[in-house]
This record gives C-alpha cells, structure tokens and sequence, in this order.
C-alpha cells in the first residue's frame, strides 16, 4: 500500500514538472508585447510597400529639383554703342596754295587714340576732298590703357576758291578726316581740340594764315553704292572731324602792287587832254598805248585766278579802265572835230573839261569798287 502511494505522489511529481516546463516554453514562442509594435510595424512597411511609394516619390522628386542648378537665359550684353575715336592734327607747313589750280597743299600730323583692338583708324582714314602724296608709317603704342597712333601726312586738297573779292579776298579751307571703314552707328570721331591746331611758323606769300578749332561732323553718301542687297534710296552716313583753316591777304601792298600799272595806264591815257588836237601821233598814241597796258594788266591778274563765269573785284577795275580810257579816245576824237570846224574855244573848253570830269570820274568809280565790294 506504501509503495502505491509513493508510485502515485512520484507520477504527481513528474507530471507537475512536465506542466512547469511546458509553461515555461509557452511564454518564448510568444513574443513579448513590448516587441510586437517594432515587429508590425516592419511588417506593415513591408506588406504596404506598394502603395507608400508614391506619396514619398514626390518628396524625393522635389528634393532633387531643388539640389539640381537652375537653368536661366543669359542676361542681354549691355550695349555699349559706337566706339569713340579721338583725333588730332597740327599742321606744319602749307607747301602750296594755288588759285589758278584750285589746290592747296598741306602737310601735317595726324593723331588717334581709341580703346580695343578691333578698330586701326590709322588705316581706315582718308583725307576728304585730298589726294595723299605722301603717308607716313604709324607709330603705335599703349598709352594709359589707350591706343596711340600718329603719322605724317602730305596731302593735295582740292578746293574751289570764292575770288570775286580779289584781292581783298579770304578763303576757308576745311581740313577734313573721315572713317571709311565704319558708319557712324560703329565709330564716331572726336576731335582733340587742346592739341590741334596750327604751327606759328606757317608762311604764306601774300596771306595770313590762322586756323578754328577743330570740330566733329558726319558725311552723309545717298547711295547703296552699287550693292544689289541695299536699297536703291539707301544712305550711308560716317563720322570725320575738320579743321577750318583761313587764308586772309594781308594789307593793301598786294593791291597796289597787282593794279599800280593799270592806274598807271589810265593816268597816261588822261594826258592825252593837255596836247594840241591837231598833234594827232601823241594825242591818240597814248590813249591806244593805255588800252593796249590794260589788256596787259588784265592778262596778268587773270592769269594767276581760276576760270570763273562770275565778275570779280579785279575784273571791275579793268572794266572801268577801259571805259575810261576809251572815253579818253572819243573826246581827243570829239575835240579834233571841234578845232578842225575851226571851233578852238570848244575844242579847247572840252579839253579843260575832259581833264577834270573824267579822272575824277575814274577814281570815284574805282574807289567806289573797292570800298563797297
């Protein structure tokens, strides 16, 4: 009976430790409820995958918009407009001045200053109006951030001369550099008006030179120059800069010394009133010797100006000459008839006349001239 109830409380023992272990091993396979938020939570990111990639495609999309540059035109360049070009010059001798020719030639100094690299205004110039007989190779250097260049230049300026107050005349001559590579929208002449100018040691025979300051200017061509791509009313304009320079005679010296021998004529023909009219050798022989000095005097002036259609100071004084001493001849005429018809005391009283009215009238007729030319 004992060793049934030790057999019984043995097998109680045994399957009290069996329950103990299988309550022990329950609680591990079961996870921990502190873990269960972690392990759902995975798995939900895991099995919701799918559907969570677009809402954070477009964050990730944004991010990237934003780290990657901008991409923005570039601004426009600043216009800067034309590039300026200031030039000089000085004149060093005028070598000749022709009337006859309608020319002066001048010989001078050209300067330019301008910035960049583009432009060789040295190059690109012309004497308007001018031939060059003679162009200088340029000396060219950086000054101040600028570039310098000057040279020397001879040039043969073809000018029409206004001499209908010879010789009491005064000319302007403009001295005139153009560009002729660029239009006026590209490069524009500015004159150096400080260092331009004229040198005091210019001589001109007969004239006192001077000069202005030099100023700017356009040269407009109405021409498309031939270029079929161009507009038949197509119109160019280019920048230059001139300097007036003025030719004044000097004096009445010159004009005494160019007309003494036609005063001199006139006079002469005028002492044809105080001979006898019978004594017909020098009483018509020093009219006809005055006419044939006049003509003389009037070659020689007309043969220093150009041909002109229009009557000049010079011309008007011939022209009176000539009438007066033509008149000379008609009243030595007119007082012959007298003394021959045995008319003396007419013939004489004319001639008393005659050697007062008529130089008198030739003076005031030729101071007239001169006086209100």
């Amino acid at each position: 009976m004992f060793a049934w109830v030790l057999g019984i409380a043995a097998l109680l023992a045994l399957l009290s430790l069996q329950l103990r272990g299988a309550h022990a091993q329950t609680p591990s396979a079961t996870p921990a409820p502190s873990e269960r938020p972690r392990v759902v939570a995975s798995a939900s990111a895991s099995d919701a995958s799918p559907p969570s990639e677009a809402p954070s495609a477009l964050p990730a999309a944004s991010a990237a918009a934003s780290a990657a540059p901008s991409v923005e035109p570039a601004p426009p360049k600043p216009s800067t407009g034309p590039v300026k070009v200031t030039v000089g010059l000085y004149v060093n001798q005028v070598y000749e001045l022709s009337l006859k020719d309608n020319r002066v030639v001048l010989d001078f100094w050209l300067w330019f200053r301008w910035k960049g690299d583009e432009l060789k205004p040295y190059e690109t110039f012309e004497v308007k109006n001018a031939r060059l007989d003679s162009k200088g190779e340029p000396t060219i250097k950086q000054v101040n951030g600028e570039n310098y260049a000057y040279l020397r230049v001879v040039a043969n300026l073809t000018h029409f001369w206004n001499v209908s107050a010879y010789p009491f005349d005064e000319h302007t001559v403009k001295l005139e550099i153009e560009e002729v590579d660029s239009e006026q929208e590209h490069v524009v002449f500015v004159p150096d008006v400080e260092s331009s100018g004229l040198s005091r040691d210019v001589q001109v025979l007969t004239f006192v030179p001077s000069a202005a300051p030099a100023v700017a200017g356009t040269s407009t061509y109405h021409s498309n120059f031939g270029d079929p791509s161009l507009e038949a009313t197509n119109q160019t304009v280019y920048s230059k800069v001139s300097m007036p320079l003025f030719f004044k005679r000097e004096g009445l010296s010159y004009f005494i010394k160019l007309f003494f021998g036609l005063f001199v004529a006139a006079g002469i023909a005028f002492l044809a009133f105080f001979i006898k009219p019978t004594d017909l050798d020098p009483r018509f022989g020093l009219g006809v010797g005055a006419i044939f000095a006049a003509i003389a005097s009037e070659y020689v002036v007309a043969g220093a100006l150009p041909d002109s259609a229009s009557i000049t100071l010079a011309d008007k004084l011939h022209i009176v000459a000539f009438g007066a001493i033509f008149l000379s001849i008609v009243q030595s005429t007119l007082s012959l008839h007298l003394f021959t018809n045995g008319d003396e005391e007419r013939s004489k009283r004319l001639d008393k006349l005659s050697a007062i009215a008529v130089p008198l009238g030739y003076i005031a007729l030729s101071f007239g001239i001169v006086l209100f030319r």
